[in-house]
């Protein structure tokens, strides 16, 4: 039984959904549509800036290896994996909001999944994480996407 059939009141409260998919991929639209080039621009140098903390943000003394933030944070069973796993997906959102294409998003799951699976496997998955590197992996693909869109732009 419907929620609806209960009150007369209660189907006001429901939320509506799009009647056709034209109007979802127009919601994700006026959500890309609403930065403009100097929102862009701070947004692209806030993810170059996590990406760096979360993946480069230290030099382990006398060798090249980099340690950021998801793999200390990481050393926490589970915990660590999932907060560091919601950092990326917050970066995932922030990719769709400058509009990279489906592709490019599958990609950065992909990504993102595989340091949260191997990165739940204690030690080993953690040794691992230092070297995956998800978010600097995602930069890169972001900026490829970028530079995509400006290229179409200019055309």
């Amino acid at each position: 039984m419907s929620i609806r059939y209960l009150s007369p009141n209660t189907s006001r409260l429901m939320p509506r959904r799009p009647q056709y998919p034209d109007e979802v991929g127009k919601a994700g639209k006026k959500v890309q549509s609403s930065l403009t080039s100097d929102d862009r621009e701070k947004l692209v140098a806030r993810l170059r800036t996590i990406a760096k903390l979360f993946d480069d943000a230290v030099t382990v003394p006398g060798t090249k290896i980099t340690l950021g933030w998801d793999a200390v944070i990481g050393l926490i069973p589970f915990v660590g994996d999932t907060a560091t796993t919601a950092v990326s997906a917050y970066f995932l959102w922030e990719a769709y909001r400058l509009g990279a294409s489906r592709w490019t998003l599958v990609k950065m799951v992909g990504n993102v999944l595989v340091d949260f699976l191997v990165g739940l496997v204690p030690l080993v998955g953690d040794l691992i994480d230092v070297t995956w590197r998800a978010n600097r992996r995602n930069m890169k693909l972001l900026e490829k996407e970028l530079e995509k869109q400006q290229k179409r732009k200019k055309i």
